[in-house]
């Protein structure tokens, strides 16, 4: 069975004095516009790309992942998801 992770999706423009940094946390590279952004939630590096995101949350934080599809598991999804 796979496990499809489901991430809030938010849509906010912001400026890069909004969220006061220029680059990638993850890989450095300077934001350009338009670029998707988050943050890790299980620390504290920064904003990074949407992908910087992915690869560093399941390199990192597997362990921190797997209990939060186990918390997850049998919650019922909204009707929007």
């Amino acid at each position: 069975m796979v496990t499809v992770l489901w991430r809030e999706c938010w849509l906010k423009p912001l400026s890069i004095y909004d969220i006061e940094t220029e680059s990638c946390k993850s890989c450095k590279i300077t934001l350009e516009d338009q670029d998707f952004v988050t943050s890790c939630e299980f620390c504290d590096i920064g904003i990074m790309h949407d992908n910087c995101a992915n690869s560093h949350i399941l390199n990192k934080h597997k362990d921190d992942v797997k209990k939060k599809i186990e918390l997850h598991k049998d919650k019922r999804l909204h009707d929007y998801q």
